[in-house]
């Protein structure tokens, strides 16, 4: 959409310089026109992909443990883990429950 709306702003300013350049005012003619095939090109750049990696690291003692399913019992594996709004969720890959993982207070 925002493609749309530059082009169209572009072509009616290439318009008004090609105007001005038939009148005899050519400087404005071609500064216009420049602006124009500015605003044409803005609209056709490519925009770079920002990539946002999200990494949990685990501070103090950890001991594994094999995570269960609450519902089903089925072993749940750390692929299965996400971040969301900064807490981490698990899902379990048969019965589809989804779980917040907590840490147990270290007292």
């Amino acid at each position: 959409m925002e493609n749309v709306l530059a082009l169209g702003f572009s072509f009616v300013i290439f318009v008004i310089g090609l105007a001005f350049l038939i009148t005899g005012r050519v400087a404005v003619g071609l500064l216009l026109i420049a602006a124009s095939l500015f605003l044409a090109w803005l609209a056709f750049r490519r925009r770079r992909e920002v990539v946002v990696q999200q990494r949990i690291e685990i501070g103090g003692d950890v001991s594994t443990q094999l995570l269960k399913c609450r519902n089903c019992g089925a072993e749940l594996k750390k692929e299965a883990m996400e971040v969301r709004l900064g807490a981490v969720f698990i899902s379990c890959p048969y019965c589809h429950s989804q779980y917040q993982l907590e840490e147990e207070p270290k007292w």
